[in-house]
């Protein structure tokens, strides 16, 4: 293994010279290389692992054992590192990955998750961190946060290296992840860091750019899933088609709070640029200033955030942080629901919140449907006969929202789960047990 003193510090010449040197492929070791082009051999390779103390998350015992120094010493330095993901197994990875491909189609899906025997993740060596509060989680706005700050400056000092810069997607194969953080131990840290060398790619001497990629047309882009091209900038606005994923649409141009104007077999509407890729603006297009009058305003409701809540890509916590939305913001509900979920948009993104922590705000201004001349629907009450906790789900080890006291009446919502009622009381939504509720 080359030493710091061993590689010259600085130029492009003296890296490529330095990094001239035999990779190493066996699993088992620390220096162990791996990424698109270099696959694990045996391609299902399972470490040894242990419990990183505190969290539930597996890492191999070296790891581990650095990564839990690295956490003492940025706490004393007033900065909170927490562990987000660690090992993940062949079969575990190979679920993400076809999982993302479903999402956002498979070319995207390669961005952003490794297809399972080319994962660091399955050699142990590879943490995921972030901030105790959430913010910016699995986001390239965490590269500012102050936990992102103190992990590029120091994570080196412990074997730790930022495995995906920004601006190297090209020789790496993956979107920048200021979060992601390989254990190479501190003697092969401290040479990369020394080296100057843009990725670990270049410091191996086998960093190369996709030549042959195809090359963007100007004033198109690319779905990334089913989407819906609708007749103004807004998911408020009427849905005229929807356009399926992997397929090609001219842009026209004009661009709104990250809505794009499309046209596709001859419709033009607007589109959200979430689920967008290869976007390159007509060139003609992107030097006038937008004239156009403002798309009318989404006929969406106001919600606010009780807690800091997470915005994901679907309905489901298993689904991708779009990004946190801080307690207290408002934000616009669709009018779209999922066991629980509502999709709405918050600075410029749509996306998907658990309602659990929502509280109403504002209705819409719109006429009365004519459905509420209809007798409305008589609502279903209980009394608690103690203290009750209102939780997040149908079982106690479920987060307690609050707690509701003896003898008042609770709004049923829906129906009962496993001894457990799903309720409503004082605006906030959750689940009771019916053992104390008559």
């Amino acid at each position: 293994m080359a030493t710091a003193s061993s590689i010259a510090p600085a130029s492009a010449n003296s890296i490529s010279v330095a990094a001239a040197r035999k990779l190493d492929r066996n699993p088992s070791h620390l220096d162990v290389f791996v990424n698109k082009s270099y696959p694990l051999k045996p391609a299902r390779y399972t470490p040894k692992t242990s419990t990183v103390s505190g969290t539930g998350i597996r890492l191999r015992p070296e790891a581990a054992g650095a990564y839990n120094k690295m956490v003492k010493a940025a706490k004393k330095s007033g900065v909170r590192v927490k562990l987000i993901s660690g090992y993940r197994s062949y079969n575990r990875q190979a679920q993400l990955f076809n999982q993302y491909s479903r999402m956002y189609g498979k070319k995207y899906a390669e961005r952003i998750s490794a297809k399972p025997g080319t994962s660091e993740h399955q050699t142990g060596l590879a943490a995921d961190v972030g901030n105790y509060n959430g913010a910016c989680a699995l986001q390239s706005c965490f590269e500012g946060t102050p936990v992102g700050k103190w992990m590029k400056k120091n994570a080196h000092k412990y074997g730790f290296i930022l495995r995906y810069p920004k601006g190297q997607e090209s020789v790496t194969g993956y979107a920048y992840e200021p979060w992601h953080f390989r254990y190479v131990g501190t003697s092969l840290a401290k040479s990369y860091k020394n080296s100057g060398a843009k990725t670990f790619e270049h410091f191996h001497g086998v960093a190369s750019t996709k030549k042959n990629s195809p090359k963007t047309v100007k004033g198109t882009a690319k779905t990334t899933a089913n989407l819906n091209m609708r007749s103004g900038a807004g998911a408020g606005n009427r849905v005229i088609l929807t356009i399926p994923r992997g397929k090609s649409v001219k842009l026209t141009g004009s661009k709104k709070s990250g809505w794009y104007q499309v046209t596709y077999k001859s419709k033009t509407g607007w589109v959200s640029g979430t689920y967008l890729s290869n976007v390159s603006m007509p060139k003609s297009e992107t030097k006038k200033k937008e004239t156009k009058k403002p798309s009318p305003k989404p006929n969406s409701s106001s919600k606010k955030t009780t807690a800091n809540l997470n915005m994901r890509a679907g309905a489901g916590t298993s689904n991708r942080v779009i990004l946190t939305i801080p307690k207290g913001k408002t934000v616009k509900a669709t009018g779209k629901t999922k066991s629980g979920w509502l999709q709405v948009t918050y600075k410029s993104k749509t996306g998907w919140v658990s309602g659990t922590y929502l509280s109403n705000t504002s209705t819409p201004k719109k006429s009365k449907p004519k459905t509420e001349s209809s007798p409305k629907k008589k609502v279903k009450t209980k009394t608690t006969t103690a203290n009750l906790n209102m939780r997040t789900g149908n079982s106690t080890k479920k987060q307690v929202v609050l707690t509701i006291p003896k003898g008042k009446k609770v709004e049923i919502i829906g129906s009962k789960k496993s001894g457990w009622y799903p309720v409503k009381f004082k605006s906030k939504k959750g689940w009771v047990s019916g053992t104390y509720l008559k």
